[in-house]
């Protein structure tokens, strides 16, 4: 059950990543390294360290944006 719960968070953050540009670049980090949007989604379906990271960052953003829309 806990996998799957994973893996539909993994599949929400990758659609709304797709949903932007495809020269987006965004710099996770102190090493100033840049990824576009395709290695983003890359190392989330590879399941880095870097890409559960991107996971727990959007889903965090998702949360305090419903909080500001609900309050």
């Amino acid at each position: 059950m806990t996998e799957k719960i994973e893996e539909i968070k993994k599949e929400i953050v990758i659609e709304r990543l797709r949903q932007a540009p495809q020269t987006i670049r965004i710099s996770f980090g102190n090493n100033g390294e840049f990824m576009d949007r395709d290695e983003m989604i890359k190392n989330i379906n590879e399941n880095t360290e870097i890409g559960k990271r991107i996971v727990n960052l959007q889903l965090d953003y998702l949360k305090a944006f419903k909080k500001m829309a609900f309050a």
